[in-house]
């Protein structure tokens, strides 16, 4: 199935839920381009969860369900239908061949209760080619010795287990990671291959959204997924894209949901894109949230962006405060502190070279607490 038969599927099956009935009537869906969807009002995770307090019965049609945890809901669902299964299964395995893993031993160290974690990569692997072990997340001291007696070779997992893995002793020539920062955590992937022996790359999906991105053997960026999704990213405040290089929000139009369609879905995840290749990648990844974005200096600042880059100095990536001041004659002054005795050496270029702006002041606080931003421009 190509993207415009793909896309019309999930839009002509969204038309009739009650988020997409008025952002939709105007649209054609067999017509419909990518392009088009810039005139669909993207949709947040605080719609779908007025969707579900109002409508809690499961969709026509749904065959399987997964939740995530939610603080508004308890658990967020998210339904497939048989279809949209196959859609998924089909997208990612095409994928998968091209990592070269026909014929290869891999074990699935994500969940396959609850979370749809080790289904959103079992079934794809599967039918790629993939002899696959279902062993769910872990016991990484027996993922380490069955890796060994069975000959499994490549592991799923997320890359803070697979390195418990490592010190249990496993080796595996490639490791599929997910579900937290990776390779925008300066040196992680290093520390990562250099532990397990073999080759780590970074994938990005959510369970409402499956796997929509991921790296080729180049590792060179998140790249879309043909079949899975259409990425976008957005100014937050303006919802209008942003060039390529600019920081924005990640939009995605997910491919395979009819059921719990996910058409402009904003991830509130900081991304930006290079489209010079006739495909959207995400070079950095996603390397930050969008939701305490401050303008500093007359520039976006996303405070969250800093979380790798002090992880990459063996800092507490939420250990920091953003401090925004007043100068004499009104222009701002950038204070970041962290939580730490003292500041690294060469700190305070690397945040630089990531946020896009010079730091006035950076301090050290090994007792230091309080919001992630504290803005003092308009306090008198």
């Amino acid at each position: 199935m190509d993207e415009r038969q793909a896309l019309a599927r999930v839009l002509a099956a969204a038309r009739s839920h009650p988020l997409y009935r008025r952002r939709l009537a105007d649209l054609d869906p067999e017509r419909a381009t990518r392009e088009d969807l810039r005139e669909i009002e993207p949709v947040t995770r605080e719609d779908w969860i007025a969707h579900f307090r109002a409508q809690p019965e499961p969709p026509p049609g749904a065959g399987v369900l997964h939740l995530t945890p939610s603080p508004a809901l308890g658990w967020m669902p998210e339904y497939l239908a048989p279809e949209d299964l196959e859609a998924q299964a089909e997208a990612l395995a095409v994928h998968f061949r091209a990592l070269g893993l026909a014929g290869r031993r891999v074990l699935v160290a994500f969940s396959y209760h609850v979370f749809a974690g080790g289904w959103l990569f079992h079934d794809a692997l599967v039918r790629a080619g993939a002899l696959v072990f279902p062993h769910g997340p872990g016991e990484a001291d027996r993922i380490a010795e069955l890796g060994r007696r069975f000959g499994f070779d490549v592991l799923v997992a997320n890359p803070s287990f697979a390195l418990k893995v490592a010190a249990a002793g496993g080796r595996f020539e490639l490791l599929l990671a997910g579900g937290e920062p990776f390779t925008a955590v300066p040196g992680y992937r290093e520390r990562v291959e250099a532990a397990l022996g073999g080759t780590a790359l970074d994938a990005y999906g959510t369970s409402e959204l499956g796997i929509v991105a991921a790296e080729t053997r180049a590792k060179d960026g998140l790249w879309e997924i043909p079949g899975m999704a259409i990425l976008e990213v957005l100014d937050p405040e303006t919802l209008t894209p942003v060039a390529d290089g600019e920081r924005g929000e990640l939009v995605v139009t997910a491919l395979t949901r009819t059921r719990t369609p996910m058409i402009r879905f904003r991830t509130g995840d900081l991304a930006i894109t290079d489209r010079s290749k006739g495909r959207v990648r995400l070079p950095r990844g996603v390397f930050g949230r969008t939701d305490t974005m401050v303008k500093v200096k007359g520039v976006k600042l996303y405070p969250t962006e800093l979380a790798p880059v002090l992880a990459g100095f063996g800092l507490e990536p939420r250990g920091f405060q953003v401090v925004v001041e007043s100068k004499p004659g009104g222009t701002d002054a950038l204070v970041l502190r962290i939580r730490a005795e003292r500041v690294p050496e060469g700190l305070k270029a690397a945040v630089e070279r990531a946020i896009g702006l010079r730091i006035d002041r950076l301090e050290a606080d090994p007792g230091l607490e309080g919001p992630p931003v504290l803005d003092r421009r308009f306090q008198r």
